[in-house]
């Protein structure tokens, strides 16, 4: 049991999940929900009057996504350790959650108290990442750095690289890429070519979820 109560903010636009977390939470004694937000909007509007310690955050929100909110909240409100809460069971997710600045990543089917000790874990200042996830991400990690193809070497990405892979992620097609970063088409889709070479992908779905598994992208 902690000295101190914890502020908890909860954003989810799903209102029988609010209501589920606020009965699920209601036994623990430290444990104080100051707020409730159905959207981005209203999150960052209300976050300087609720003042949590832990913010539980659904990735899937309407308006600004959960993914969005994250730069915006640590730039804002510091202080706020983010654990996100949400049904999204992709390890890519998972570490491009963290990378943005999320101290833990739970699942929504987790138990009372391993929503607890997560909440408990990232308030005392360390990462929490659902059990089962955290296996996936160990058994991907060792998946790539097993196999012979990739000769267990994370390929290092020029600058050039990085600004078309960051594209690519955002959904631009060739013809996009080219008039943003004002090179020609056929450049463009040469990067496109060799990127998928290097990250030993076949297409550019694979090209992307390999390159925020590696950390080469958020």
């Amino acid at each position: 049991m902690l000295n101190n109560k914890i502020k908890i903010a909860i954003a989810d636009d799903h209102p029988m999940v609010i209501s589920g977390l606020i009965s699920l939470l209601s036994p623990y004694k430290h444990i104080l929900i100051t707020g409730t937000y159905s959207d981005g909007n209203a999150l960052m509007n209300g976050l300087s009057n609720s003042n949590p310690d832990v913010l539980l955050l659904d990735i899937l929100l309407p308006g600004v996504s959960g993914k969005d909110l994250v730069p915006l909240i640590a730039h804002q409100f510091p202080d706020i350790k983010i654990l996100v809460l949400t049904s999204l069971d992709a390890p890519a997710m998972v570490t491009s959650m963290l990378r943005r600045g999320c101290k833990g990543y739970l699942l929504k089917g987790a138990g009372p108290k391993m929503l607890v000790d997560a909440i408990e874990a990232i308030y005392n200042g360390e990462e929490y990442i659902d059990p089962t996830l955290k296996e996936q991400l160990l058994q991907n990690v060792i998946k790539f750095k097993t196999d012979t193809q990739h000769q267990s070497i994370i390929p290092e990405l020029t600058q050039r690289e990085k600004e078309i892979i960051r594209l690519i992620a955002k959904e631009y097609t060739t013809k996009e890429i080219s008039e943003q970063l004002f090179i020609s088409y056929r450049t463009a889709e040469n990067h496109r070519y060799n990127l998928i070479q290097k990250l030993d992908v076949k297409n550019t779905a694979g090209l992307v979820k390999v390159a925020i598994q590696l950390g080469l992208i958020e």
